[in-house]
Formats: C-alpha cells, structure tokens, sequence
C-alpha cells in the first residue's frame, strides 16, 4: 500500500531528478596538519608564533600553547591561532590571511615557502632556549626537518 511516507520521497526524487535514498553529507578534506611543529634534531622544541606581527621561532613546547597550534589547510595555507604565516625576506611572520600565493606552504618533511622556495630553519638558540628560525635554501640538515606531532 502506498503511503504518504512511501509516496512523497519517491515523487520528489522523480521530480528532482535524485534518488529516493537519504543523502549524506561529505565531510571536507582534513587539515594537512594540526597541532604542533617540532625539530627533529630535538622533538621538545616547537615552532612557535603569537599575534599578527609575531616573528616565528622555537621555544619549548608547552600543552595549551596556542602560539604553538599550527593548522595546515588543503590549499595551502599555513595558519596559527586563525592568522596566516607569511614569508618576509628570510623571517616568517604571523599576517592577517590575504589567500595570496605568498602564504603558501609545502610540508614534507621539510616546511617549504610554496611549492620550489626556501625550507623553515631552526637557525641558532639563545641561552633562554628561544630559537631563532629563518628561510634558508633546503637540505636533509635537522635543524630544516619538522614533525607534525598532536599533543592531545
């Protein structure tokens, strides 16, 4: 026997030009990369931004750091607390998002400046265990390798 919930979906599908089955939502691509950014030359010591303007560097790492959250999405973009990191010369900076070509990231391994630039470098540590990160030419050094490593 035909019902009115038997009926109505198959009408409409037939109208529409759809199936009568459910649909089911998609869920958009995961992130790249979530969560921290750590050396390999030492796991302890996270990549480590702030707000716009911050210049990057190493500190160690710390649970409940945002300036430490890193968020990679699929097109690219290389983000930390909602704000882009853009190249500047040889330092990184955190920038309000512009989705230009210039905040591009590539992450294999090494943290690559768009697609053929320059590779993410833990350059030196002070004595108060910051460390100074700059764009430098790529290699298989580990000051230029990083992890992606969730802490929770």
């Amino acid at each position: 026997m035909l019902t009115r919930a038997v009926l109505v979906p198959f009408l409409a599908a037939a109208l529409l030009g759809g199936s009568a089955t459910a649909a089911v939502a998609v869920p958009a691509p995961p992130p790249l990369l979530q969560g921290w950014l750590v050396t390999e030359r030492n796991p302890a010591r996270c990549l480590t931004g702030g707000p716009i303007g911050t210049v990057l560097f190493t500190s160690p790492c710390k649970a409940g750091d945002q300036a430490q959250d890193f968020f990679q999405t699929s097109e690219g973009r290389f983000t930390a607390n909602g704000n882009c990191v853009q190249p500047v010369g040889s330092r990184l900076r955190v920038t309000a998002c512009t989705f230009t070509g210039d905040q591009d990231w590539w992450f294999t391994g090494t943290l690559r400046a768009g697609r053929n630039g320059r590779c993410v470098t833990e350059v030196a540590i002070d004595r108060g265990g910051v460390g100074t990160v700059r764009l430098r030419e790529c290699s298989e050094k580990p000051n230029r390798k990083w992890r992606n490593h969730t802490p929770w």
